[in-house]
C-alpha cells in the first residue's frame, strides 16, 4: 500500500485490502509451521547427536515464531473486525482516536500508543 500523506483521511478500503492481505500471509506461514513431519523424518540421536539437538532447537524457534504470528493474526483479525463495525481507529481500550499516522504505519493497531504501552509492561 501506497504511503499517504498525513493531511490525507484514511482510504479504508485498501487498509482492508492490506489487512485482509497480511492476514493471508500470516496464515499461510502459521499453517506450515505447525504442519506435521514428514513421516521418517523424526529426530534421531544416532551416532551424531548434534544434528538432532539443532533439530531440537529449530523446532523450538518455530514454536516460538508460530506464538509470534499468532499474536500477529489476532490483532488482525480485530483490525478486520473494527472495519467492519465501524470503530476503526479508536482505541479498544480508552476508546480514543488512533492517530492516522499510527494506523499507517501500523494498521492492525487497535490501540492508542498510551494504552499499547502500558499493555507492553
Amino acid at each position: 500500500m501506497a504511503p499517504e500523506p498525513e493531511g490525507e483521511p484514511l482510504h479504508l478500503d485498501a487498509v482492508g485490502a492490506d489487512l485482509r492481505e497480511r492476514l493471508d500471509e500470516v496464515s499461510a506461514r502459521l499453517e506450515a509451521l505447525k504442519a506435521p513431519p514428514e513421516r521418517g523424518s523424526g529426530i534421531g540421536f544416532g551416532k551424531r547427536i548434534g544434528d538432532g539437538t539443532t533439530e531440537a532447537i529449530g523446532r523450538l524457534t518455530d514454536v516460538g515464531v508460530a506464538d509470534r504470528l499468532e499474536a500477529v493474526q489476532a490483532r488482525l483479525e480485530r483490525a478486520l473486525a473494527k472495519l467492519a463495525e465501524g470503530s476503526y481507529g479508536s482505541c479498544d481500550d480508552c476508546g480514543a482516536e488512533i492517530p492516522a499516522g499510527r494506523l499507517r504505519s501500523v494498521p492492525e493497531s487497535v490501540l492508542c500508543v498510551e494504552c499499547a504501552s502500558g499493555a507492553s509492561r
